[in-house]
């Protein structure tokens, strides 16, 4: 008699019955040993990818999907880059991007754990551990390397150090970024335009807010400083923003340009005007 170690007779006729039922592409007679599912059924698909502005490079999808006898499936997904004659570049990647700058073509794409950068020739430019490349500009990629962020170019130059640990983009040039704890901000060519010494920096309608040493401040859109972090707080005041120092109030409209000097008692906006308080009680419209 045979013996059928770790699965009883009954599964196993009718994992029999499934296969030889499978009609196309042969059923695939795999066992997963720890979950006891069987890969019941294999299809393959095959496309033909065309980069963008460029007729010298194509790709080859190749898509693999595989159905298991508890009705679940799985797919894996393989690029080939080829050259218009038909000679492979690379094969066995993922996530393939083609570039085209100063007349040089170049990919970018995932292979063996790591993103890498080659050329059109098919020679390897980047040989880091890089676990993210993702480009943000013309001929600038960010990448992420032993979980830190950076920026480098197509060419492997490094742009921007890769020691940020948060690298978050905010504006079409302007980055939001992390270092020893402290944010700041800079653009894709490593020009630094907030310092990386503030405790918070948040969005506040069309400014950012700056925090350091329990005192606020703000900048524009464009990473410029508008108001120094001496404040005692800024908020929301209805569409306006309200700023405090030294016991006093003032406001600003929504991008930051000053309505009011923080001079006064109080401001206040009532039936969308607004108010300030001199002395006493009274209210004066500004």
């Amino acid at each position: 008699m045979i013996r059928i170690v770790g699965l009883d007779m009954k599964k196993f006729v009718i994992f029999l019955i499934l296969s030889f039922m499978i009609t196309g592409n042969s059923a695939v007679f795999a066992h997963h040993c720890h979950s006891h599912y069987y890969v019941t059924y294999k299809d393959y698909y095959q496309d033909e990818l065309n980069f963008a502005n460029c007729d010298r490079h194509y790709a080859i999808k190749e898509t693999t999907v595989y159905y298991y006898s508890n009705g679940t499936r799985r797919s894996y997904v393989t690029n080939t880059i080829l050259n218009e004659d038909g000679s492979v570049l690379v094969s066995g990647c993922s996530d393939v991007k083609h570039y085209v700058y100063n007349k040089k073509h170049y990919f970018t794409f995932y292979q063996n754990k790591k993103y890498q950068i080659i050329d059109e020739l098919g020679n390897y430019i980047s040989v880091n551990n890089y676990k993210l490349m993702r480009e943000i500009a013309p001929n600038r990629l960010l990448v992420k390397l032993d979980k830190k962020y950076g920026i480098i170019d197509l060419n492997n130059n490094v742009i921007t150090p890769i020691k940020y640990k948060e690298f978050e983009q905010v504006e079409p040039n302007l980055f939001l970024t992390k270092l020893n704890g402290y944010y700041g901000m800079s653009d894709n060519s490593n020009n630094i335009f907030i310092k990386n010494e503030y405790d918070k920096i948040k969005p506040l309608y069309d400014t950012y807010l700056l925090k350091k040493y329990d005192k606020y401040g703000l900048a524009n859109k464009s990473g410029k400083i508008i108001l120094p972090a001496e404040f005692d707080d800024i908020e929301k005041l209805g569409e306006y923003i309200l700023v405090k120092k030294d016991g006093k109030q003032g406001v600003l409209d929504s991008a930051g340009n000053i309505i009011a000097e923080p001079v006064y008692k109080k401001v206040r906006l009532e039936r969308n005007s607004l108010q300030v308080k001199l002395a006493g009680n009274c209210w004066q419209n500004l």
